[in-house]
């Protein structure tokens, strides 16, 4: 059977901490029965507290996961507790699988041929100008509407907003999304997060009206900039769009030059907002250094395409889409294609059987601030930024969490009180690269890189 894959790569897979925590917890095998594993698939039945167990089954090329739990969480900690196990031998080897397992293999099977691969049919070029226009008059009304309800806030005062902002945003919000506006709908949705939760990057709680202030002159100058957008340099114009909400085509985006890269999977975050999971999955080039960044969507109970675990490197072809700052992207439908033979490639054939693992170096927080400023300057309306930052975990002047560099330079963690205890279990007291997104406000930590150990947040 094929090798079993270490602990680190199974709880790389956790959503979160607490799913990793519980799925440790599930990793023996006291409430396992009936499993096994094949070199495609491993199955397995845990007692839960029902009279019938859970059955996990993980098919692990992609990986992709099933469990019968009722868990939100992808992978559950049921998932989770049979890799554990099977990683550490604790799992039989099988010749074929399970029926269930084998069933649901087969589903995958069925609906993956049942997927169009041909070609879409040419659209009607009168039909597309005419609904392109369409909406082009319902986006222009959604952002009317939106300046006339920033101006009113504005002119009215904030004072009272505390009492029913959920409300109030989401009814905006709900009128954007029926403008065909669905990103400027999503910055409005978030817009309660500013009043209602405090930021412990910097304690700025009471300090809501100025940061509430700054995302409506981010909607605003948005909003501006979409009236002059035919008037835009091309690489602006498609920062625009992206954040206003306009679908790029994926034959587009794969029709761009492709990077081929040995990638390397730095961080991940799921999510679940409005019945809909999406996970974004961070990528760095060995060679290039560049930063990608996968974004994958599914309904609410639904399963998330299946990504490479973080930590892992794997050799790819990545199509990245139009507008600043370049990190989006979509892997090649196929394998990159070999590069033609030459003596000098057959010379270094034995150097590159392997992808290459990039080196993961980090910068101190000055260095940081200045990429990402120049990056603000082609997309000033984003909010985080890919950095990688050597340090070691401290606090700030007023006792928050903060990572600190080689310099002394602080910058607050975000969430960190709720990481703190797993970070300083990772850490140590070492100095460590963290790899996180980092904003005007503070550091969003997604990784710890500490004695080639790879460790997801």
């Amino acid at each position: 059977m094929g090798d079993r894959w270490p602990t680190q790569q199974v709880l790389a897979l956790a959503p979160d901490a607490s799913s990793a925590a519980a799925g440790r917890k599930l990793g023996s095998p006291v409430p396992w029965s009936d499993t096994g594993a094949t070199d495609r698939v491993v199955w397995g039945s845990c007692a839960g507290s029902g009279k019938k167990p859970y059955q996990a089954v993980v098919e692990l090329s992609g990986p992709a996961y099933t469990c019968s739990c009722p868990s939100r969480k992808f992978p559950c900690k049921h998932v989770l507790g049979l890799l554990l196990l099977w990683s550490e031998g604790g799992v039989p080897d099988a010749g074929e699988p399970a029926d269930h397992a084998a069933a649901w293999l087969a589903g995958r099977a069925a609906r993956a041929a049942a997927t169009p691969s041909a070609a879409a049919a040419p659209k009607d070029p009168e039909r597309a100008a005419k609904n392109a226009a369409q909406r082009a008059e319902r986006v222009t009304t959604g952002l009317d509407e939106l300046r006339m309800w920033l101006g009113d806030q504005v002119g009215h005062g904030l004072a009272g907003l505390e009492a029913d902002a959920y409300a109030r945003f989401d009814a905006v919000a709900a009128r954007l999304v029926d403008a065909q506006v669905p990103g400027m709908a999503n910055r409005v949705r978030r817009l309660p997060a500013v009043l209602y939760a405090p930021d412990d990057a910097t304690d700025s709680r009471a300090d809501w009206p100025s940061r509430l202030l700054q995302e409506f002159g981010a909607l605003w100058s948005l909003a501006a900039a979409h009236d002059r957008l035919p008037g835009l340099p091309d690489e602006l114009a498609a920062t625009v769009r992206r954040h206003i909400g306009y679908p790029v085509a994926k034959a587009d985006v794969l029709a761009r030059p492709a990077v081929v890269d040995d990638w390397l999977v730095l961080g991940r975050r799921d999510t679940e907002e409005d019945h809909l999971q999406a996970r974004r999955t961070w990528l760095r080039g060995a060679h290039t250094g560049r930063f990608g960044l996968i974004l994958d969507y599914a309904p609410a109970g639904g399963t998330l395409p299946a990504r490479p675990p973080v930590g892992q490197v794997g050799h790819a072809a990545l199509h990245f889409y139009p507008g600043a700052p370049g990190h989006r992207c979509l892997p090649a439908d196929t394998d990159p294609a070999p590069a033609p033979d030459t003596p000098e490639s057959a010379a270094q054939d034995a150097e590159i059987a392997e992808p290459a693992t990039p080196e993961i170096t980090g910068t101190d927080l000055a260095t940081a601030r200045r990429v990402r400023a120049a990056a603000v300057a082609g997309d000033p309306w984003m909010s985080g930024f890919p950095v990688i930052i050597t340090g070691r975990l401290g606090t700030t002047a007023d006792g928050l969490p903060a990572l600190i560099d080689r310099t002394g330079d602080a910058v607050g963690l975000r969430d960190g009180e709720g990481l703190w205890p797993l970070l300083l279990a990772v850490t140590e007291g070492d100095e460590v690269q963290v790899f996180g997104e980092l904003g005007a406000r503070g550091l969003d930590p997604l990784t710890v890189h500490r004695a080639g150990v790879v460790t997801g947040l």
